[in-house]
């Protein structure tokens, strides 16, 4: 996926007939499939518009990194596929749901094997081919996160973490990354999969409720290692340290810091598009 990302304060950013400009800078809508909105910047709704014209989703991050605004071009798009999906829901639901639990466990097993942490994947992947409902898979999908956050928190300095994953609001530096990182990918993949012509919102392993893009979260569950792993050696390579966050109302990283960060931060997406476009098309095979 083609990214633009608004990281530093502009006083202009419009979008007219042939692209988007950010002060200076003309980008041909060509060279753009999301905007990413990381700065104090004014949006006119007239380049709302014109973005949606275009095809063009945006997404907005607030200051603190606290709050994200996804904004998504509103057209009917590929009704067949969304027919499929709904079918595939009704019919092969928990097929659907043992991979993406599988794939998890394969991803977070081998980040841990390359910290020289082992974890016998077989015992879990066995546990899921034995299962006859959704909650049967979400209850062995507890159990593994537990074991392996404990894992994994081991691995950093404790000063850095309470030795548990907590969102909602995060309290410690290392998970208000996880959660940033997480978020930033969810959203970016939630913007492929209405680009894709997905339902969002319908998913296989997670539960819809109110505005969670749920399909968004099964899909997430792939690449949730990477994030852990970048967010380890962010810390271990002293990229972050507990100066660079906030309290209120729980740890968030500071504004100035994630300036700091951004081309870190832009890298790591970049390595994960294709591959996320790569399993919006490997799911949009499997039930078509």
């Amino acid at each position: 996926m083609r990214q633009l990302i608004v990281d530093r304060k502009v006083t202009l950013l419009s979008a007219d007939r042939s692209g988007i400009t950010v002060d200076d800078r003309h980008i041909p809508y060509r060279l753009v499939e999301i905007l990413v909105v990381a700065a104090p910047a004014s949006l006119s709704t007239k380049t709302l518009l014109k973005l949606s014209e275009k095809r063009i989703p945006v997404l907005i991050i607030s200051k603190e990194s606290r709050h994200f605004s996804l904004t998504l071009p509103l057209e009917a798009k590929n009704g067949d596929l969304k027919l499929k999906q709904y079918e595939s829901v009704a019919n092969r639901r928990l097929p659907f749901a043992s991979y993406f639990l599988e794939e998890k466990i394969k991803s977070h097993c081998a980040h841990l094997r390359s910290m020289g942490i082992g974890i016998d994947e077989r015992i879990w992947l066995e546990k899921i081919s034995k299962v006859t409902t959704i909650s049967e898979l979400l209850g062995i999908e507890g159990s593994f996160a537990r074991l392996y956050f404990d894992r994994f928190f081991s691995l950093l300095p404790p000063a850095l973490h309470k030795g548990r994953r907590t969102k909602r609001p995060p309290q410690d530096p290392v998970n208000a990354m996880l959660s940033y990182l997480y978020s930033l990918l969810y959203h970016l993949i939630t913007a492929r999969l209405a680009m894709f012509g997905f339902d969002p919102s319908l998913s296989y392993l997670h539960e819809p409720f109110r505005s969670h893009f749920a399909l968004a979260s099964d899909i997430l569950e792939k690449f949730r290692a990477a994030a852990n792993r970048q967010v380890a050696e962010w810390f271990t390579q002293k990229c972050l340290e507990t100066t660079d966050f906030t309290k209120k109302g729980g740890v968030w990283l500071r504004y100035e810091s994630r300036k700091k960060l951004w081309p870190e931060v832009k890298e790591f997406l970049n390595d994960r598009m294709s591959d996320i476009d790569g399993e919006i098309a490997l799911l949009r095979s499997a039930i078509s």
